[in-house]
């Protein structure tokens, strides 16, 4: 059952009963009133025919007596509404009964005890369907001998019509109110109860179907509102834990990749140790003998441009697996107070070894609010030639690399190292693989991609971390974080680097 028939069945009927309380009470006070009238019209028109009687004798003059009733009785009324019964010295009915109005019948006590007529008296007398109210008074000579006796009836008729009527009236007052009041109960509760539950059941559907950003606003009920209130915290906590699962689940993913990353980093660890002994020996040998016959050779010979090749390549094939060896077992890290602007220059003075004079040259600007950094010098060193190498790599028309340092805001024990150039920058696809091992975007030839893996891997012994700036334009932009004093070291190395 609905909530509104529920509303409308328990107030219509409560009102019903109030009214029919109401009603009857009235109706009783009511009838009381009108009975009142009547007992006092019918005492009065007793009194005065007893009274008037009083001077005439019964057994005569017939006509005048006639004639005196229908003077003393009231005009205007409908008929038998009020009768008249005249009874001699001994009771008897006598010949004078008069009807005001249409006589249909005249309603009569055949016999009326003297000893009861010797005193007024008042009673209910019911003819049929009919019901009077009957008052008996004495007639009384001057003498005050009893000459006979006057009996007024008055009809209840009209009370009951009265009666009658304010009863449907009050039947239709009930009616039209219950229907007055189911409409208005009907809207009330349709727009404060039934169609905020509505929304409240269609948001739980929607929440029960993944729409955890779902809020309702408040129905200006207070009792709905404290329900919706704690639908609204429901749906927040929900989404919150969905939240939080789904970041452990995406923990638990990267987690899952970083040891399978691991698990292939350590085969490829091994991978390089072992082709570090098995290339570097051929590989020391084809070297010494290219540069065995280069010095034996005069400069003009041909001969002596294919063997500068051959011992350039197999320089490269021997950083190349130096790299591999690095990456796969590096040293164990030593921690001591460095300048920052000593490292960075000497990083700087390396790479520009590989320009030639004729080259654009490469600007470098520092500026070092914090200038000293515990630190491991050759890991530190390490990280600011791969960046730099890629920078040269990038700027062929000149350029700037701009190095700034300071204490982080948040972390006063925090030093902030920002390292950019007015490069091209890195593309947009890009962006989130260049830490990746192996991931370079140089040609074949001219990179293996170990290089900003490497450096990530060294800035993770000093337990900070590096970011790319996403938001850098016209260049590249590293955000370097570090612990002004590292609480750990590095972890020993177990196998020791072969020599090439």
């Amino acid at each position: 059952m609905k909530i509104s028939t529920r509303f409308f069945l328990y107030i219509s009927t409560l009102l019903i009963l109030s009214s029919v309380g109401l009603g009857i009470i009235s109706v009783r006070d009511e009838r009381s009133h009108l009975m009142n009238e009547i007992r006092g019209q019918a005492r009065t028109l007793a009194k005065i025919l007893a009274t008037t009687f009083k001077y005439y004798h019964i057994g005569n003059s017939h006509q005048r007596i006639g004639e005196l009733i229908h003077a003393v009785m009231p005009h205007g009324q409908e008929g038998n509404n009020l009768l008249i019964n005249i009874y001699d010295q001994q009771g008897q009915l006598m010949d004078f009964s008069f009807a005001h109005g249409v006589n249909e019948r005249i309603p009569h006590q055949t016999e009326i005890p003297i000893e009861i007529a010797a005193g007024t008296r008042e009673q209910l007398i019911k003819d049929g369907s009919q019901e009077y109210f009957s008052v008996v008074s004495p007639i009384l000579s001057s003498t005050e001998d009893l000459q006979g006796v006057v009996e007024v009836l008055i009809s209840l008729e009209p009370i009951n019509k009265n009666l009658a009527g304010l009863i449907r009236k009050f039947i239709a007052i009930i009616l039209l109110t219950a229907s007055l009041l189911g409409i208005l109960i009907y809207l009330v509760t349709r727009w404060s109860i039934l169609l905020p539950i509505a929304r409240l059941k269609e948001a739980s559907k929607k929440l029960g179907h993944g729409d955890l950003g779902l809020r309702m606003e408040k129905s200006g009920v207070t009792e709905l509102d404290n329900v919706i209130e704690e639908f609204n915290r429901m749906a927040y906590n929900i989404e919150q834990q969905h939240l939080t699962q789904e970041q452990l689940f995406t923990e638990k993913i990267n987690l899952e990749k970083t040891l399978r990353h691991t698990d292939k980093l350590a085969s490829i660890g091994q991978l390089a140790s072992g082709l570090a002994h098995e290339i570097g020996t051929p590989l020391n040998v084809i070297s010494g003998r290219a540069e065995h016959l280069l010095n034996k050779l005069p400069a003009e010979q041909p001969g002596t441009k294919n063997l500068e090749i051959i011992i350039r390549q197999s320089e490269r094939i021997t950083k190349t697996m130096q790299q591999l060896l690095d990456f796969s077992r590096k040293p164990a890290a030593h921690f001591a107070e460095i300048s920052l602007e000593k490292i960075i220059l000497e990083s700087f003075s390396l790479c520009k070894m590989k320009q030639r004079k004729t080259d654009p040259q490469i600007k470098i600007i520092l500026n070092l609010l914090k200038e000293t950094i515990m630190a491991d010098e050759d890991g530190l060193r390490q990280i600011f030639v791969n960046l730099m190498l890629n920078s040269f790599h990038v700027l062929v028309d000149g350029g700037t690399i701009k190095i700034h340092s300071f204490h982080s805001p948040q972390n006063n024990q925090e030093i902030i190292i920002t390292y950019e150039d007015d490069g091209p920058g890195i593309p947009l696809d890009n962006k989130e693989r260049i830490f990746d091992p192996f991931f370079t975007t140089k040609d074949v030839g001219e990179g293996t991609g170990l290089g900003l893996f490497m450096v990530t891997n060294i800035v993770q012994e000093h337990q900070g971390h590096i970011t790319l700036d996403a938001n850098a334009t016209g260049g590249t932009k590293f955000i370097i974080s570090l612990p002004h004093s590292p609480s750990g070291k590095a972890l020993q190395t177990d196998i020791a680097t072969p020599e090439l």
